[in-house]
C-alpha cells in the first residue's frame, strides 16, 4: 500500500470510528501531530509500529498485498472460497456423526464397515498416503458413537483428512 492509499484508508477508517484526530491519538498511543501528518500526506516515514498501533485502534488488519490490489482481491476470494469449502466438509461431517450417533446399530455398523473398505481399498491400492490410510484407521475403531464423536473432533488432521474422505458414499450433498 503506496502512502497515499495509506493516508486515504486510516483517515476514512478514523472518519467512519467517529473519532477526532486527538481520539485516535489518545486511543493508539500514537502523537496527533503524527496523525495530522500522515492524514496529510507530509509524512512520509512512518514506522511500523505507528502504522500498526494506528491501525489496531480503528480495528484494521495491515497487510502487504500486490501494488495493482487485483490480485489480492483475487487471492482473498480464493481464500474464502477455500475456507468456505472446509466449512461445508466440516458440516457434511458433523451431519454424518449425527446419523451414525442416532441411526439404529446395524444401520451405523453397516456405514462404518463401508468406510474400512473404502479405507483398506487405499492401502491395497496405493491411493493415498500411509499418513491417511493410518489417521482413518485410527477414527475408525471402536463403535458407532465413538467414530461419530472423532468425527467431530477430528484434531490438527481434520480438515486434511476431510479432503480425503472415506465417507463420500454416506455425506449430504455439497452446500451450493
Amino acid at each position: 500500500m503506496g502512502y497515499e492509499a495509506l493516508r486515504r484508508s486510516l483517515r476514512a477508517a478514523r472518519r467512519e470510528a467517529g473519532l477526532t484526530q486527538a481520539g485516535l491519538a489518545a486511543r493508539s498511543g500514537t502523537s496527533r501531530v503524527t496523525i495530522a501528518r500522515l492524514e496529510a500526506g507530509s509524512a512520509r516515514d512512518v514506522r511500523v509500529g505507528t502504522v500498526a498501533a494506528l491501525g489496531e485502534a480503528l480495528g484494521l488488519e495491515i497487510a502487504a498485498v500486490p501494488a495493482r490490489g487485483r490480485p489480492a482481491v483475487e487471492t482473498l476470494l480464493a481464500r474464502e472460497r477455500e475456507r468456505a469449502r472446509r466449512l461445508d466438509l466440516r458440516r457434511r461431517h458433523a451431519v454424518l456423526a449425527a446419523r451414525l450417533a442416532t441411526s439404529a446399530r446395524p444401520e451405523a455398523s453397516a456405514l462404518v464397515a463401508e468406510a474400512r473398505r473404502v479405507v483398506d481399498r487405499w492401502e491395497r491400492e496405493g491411493l493415498c498416503s500411509h499418513h491417511y490410510v493410518t489417521r482413518w484407521r485410527g477414527m475408525l475403531a471402536g463403535p458407532a458413537r465413538r467414530i461419530a464423536q472423532a468425527l467431530l473432533e477430528p484434531g490438527d488432521w481434520g480438515d486434511a483428512l476431510f479432503q480425503n474422505t472415506p465417507w463420500t458414499f454416506a455425506l449430504a450433498p455439497a452446500a451450493p
